[in-house]
């Protein structure tokens, strides 16, 4: 006879269960990234009324949770308990104390960034009438963003003038012209509508081409000459947030310390590839005496890339292949038995994307994880292609989706994969899971490099982006805690990471955009380069690396921090 569960626990449960699907009604695009299908044809509804009530289900949530005792749970309720927390009470902070949904620009083109993922998803005509409904709800939803941008800025919390320029100049005159040819993407996915069906979605993406483009209007003319240079988070806010959504104890100032260090090592390390390189390419110089001669090498070689156009998806398909071959035979990782990796291309009206990985749908094992890439071969510098396809095919994103996948495909309430896909991330400006999701692609990257998989060329890749990645958080921090203005950003970026000034001006966007996204790569890969190497010691020639990984995904997006608790005896 089984045992009844304790009063925490089954009060417990039942909280998780209630908030799941509520937060879920409050958040149905992050419900389509789930594979959860019965809200595709919805869009977050941003009314007051609305965003009341979902202030106080995070806001009574939090309440009870802290009312629970943790230490009361089972070990695997406890993670889920501290995913609540740690979602409940960013969201009850960003609505009490930062007001952010009043200045929140990246809701511009949420609409458009998840109907994106939703498309490279479709295969039925079922799927493509869920995207018509949903295109449909946009002029709504940017009214009701419209009216948001307005009170904010009768409050005077305005959003940051760099970047608003960023959305009404570059990202929203590419949409609007995306929604003219939106009606014909079915058939470029060999899915063929009915005549209602086709006029639905026709009709649908010209009112979203209106509604988007009067948005653009209403950003020229009466945000951009109100928005203030130099928004930031500020040392306060900064030092919570490493806290409470990442887990990080240590200070701003320890942490850039962390970051220096990891450039000095990286800098040392390019100029010992020195003689290997002089061997390897013919004209390339005796030595690499700094890191700036390095990058101007790489600028050299990166003028090579695949002949054509169809060349790029049998490179990457290649070079996965050529990691999975290598992983197995060392003993690195487990790749499940039937694995089926999808590689394509991305769809029209994504820009500024190289490669990226859509995740294996959670709870939709039906569906596979995609390895998305752009189909122009003069995009696709060779040199820096194995590291692309490491990050985000094998050992990277996608074994680590597809491994969660498997785990947790039949969890009912899956709690800890709330926040997990990127542009919902980026909407509620919370990237706590990042620091596992890119911090492990990060740490996949670093471990084949010790492993010897790649050439020296391919070696110097990654280490020059270990080194770029290093120089990020230094930057990130020095904005978000006033150590440094936009111009002396600028300027480190272009001493350090030897970049040409326009591309640092888009660095520093990017970190004002989605403040601290930039700095969970390096600052999980050095939280799982610890883990492990702590594991190795510990176990000694029990050690099992594959296992290890194994049971590193068995946890969920969980921060690497957290996980010494389970995987080391004396963490």
């Amino acid at each position: 006879m089984s045992q009844a569960p304790s009063p925490a626990l089954a009060a417990f449960t039942a909280l998780r269960a209630s908030f799941f699907q509520r937060y879920l009604r409050a958040q149905p695009e992050e419900a389509t990234t789930l594979g959860l299908h019965h809200l595709d044809d919805r869009l977050k509804d941003l009314s007051p009324s609305a965003l009341g009530d979902e202030y106080a289900l995070h806001r009574d949530t939090l309440a009870q949770l802290e009312r629970l005792p943790p230490e009361e749970l089972p070990p695997s309720d406890g993670l889920d308990w501290r995913a609540m927390l740690d979602v409940a009470r960013f969201h009850v902070h960003a609505y009490e104390d930062l007001r952010s949904h009043r200045r929140n620009i990246e809701l511009s083109t949420y609409p458009h960034t998840m109907l994106q993922y939703q498309i490279g998803q479709a295969e039925t005509a079922d799927d493509w009438a869920a995207i018509a409904s949903r295109a449909a709800r946009i002029p709504t939803f940017l009214q009701q963003q419209e009216d948001l941008l307005t009170e904010g800025l009768a409050t005077s919390e305005v959003p940051d003038g760099h970047t608003v320029r960023d959305f009404a100049e570059e990202q929203l005159p590419v949409i609007v012209r995306y929604y003219e040819c939106l009606p014909e993407l079915p058939g470029a996915h060999q899915v063929e509508l009915s005549g209602s069906g086709l006029r639905a979605l026709q009709q649908a993406a010209r009112e979203a081409r209106e509604a988007f483009a009067a948005h653009h209007r209403f950003l020229r003319r009466q945000v951009m000459p109100h928005a203030r240079p130099g928004v930031v988070l500020g040392a306060d806010e900064y030092q919570w947030r490493l806290r409470h959504l990442f887990g990080i104890t240590d200070s701003p100032e320890e942490l850039m310390g962390q970051a220096q260090d990891v450039l000095v090592q990286a800098q040392h390390a390019i100029t010992q590839l020195s003689r290997a390189l002089a061997r390897e390419l013919p004209g390339a110089p005796a030595s690499l005496a700094n890191f700036a001669e390095a990058r101007a090498l790489l600028a050299q070689l990166e003028l090579h890339h695949p002949e054509r156009d169809e060349d790029v998806i049998p490179l990457y398909r290649r070079l996965v292949g050529h990691a999975e071959q290598f992983i197995l035979e060392q003993g690195m990782f487990l790749v499940p038995e039937g694995l089926r990796m999808g590689i394509k291309a991305l769809p029209p009206g994504m820009v500024d994307v190289r490669g990226t990985n859509w995740p294996a749908p959670l709870l939709d094992p039906r569906k596979v994880g995609w390895f998305v890439l752009s189909p122009l071969a003069a995009e696709h510098p060779t040199i820096w292609a194995t590291l692309l396809a490491v990050h985000e095919g094998l050992p990277g994103h996608f074994l680590q989706s597809v491994a969660w996948q498997r785990a947790f495909s039949h969890h009912p309430t899956p709690v800890r994969f709330l926040l997990v896909t990127d542009h919902v991330a980026m909407a509620r400006g919370h990237f706590g899971p990042m620091l596992n999701i890119e911090g492990y692609a990060t740490y996949a990257e670093e471990r084949m490099r010790r492993a010897g998989f790649y050439t020296a060329v391919e070696e110097l890749t990654a280490l020059v982006a270990r080194a770029l990645r290093a120089v990020r958080v230094v930057v990130d921090i020095g904005l978000h805690t006033r150590r440094m203005d936009d111009d002396a950003a600028v300027r480190y970026l272009v001493h350090h990471a030897c970049m040409p000034e326009p591309n640092a001006w888009r660095e520093v966007l990017r970190y004002k955009r989605i403040p601290m996204q930039a700095i969970t790569y390096l600052l999980g890969a050095l939280e799982f380069e610890r883990l492990e190497a702590d594991c190795r010691r510990e176990r000694g020639s029990h050690f099992d690396e594959a296992r290890f990984h194994e049971e590193l995904f068995s946890f969920g997006p969980v921060s690497p921090a957290r996980l010494r608790h389970f995987m080391l005896a004396h963490p």
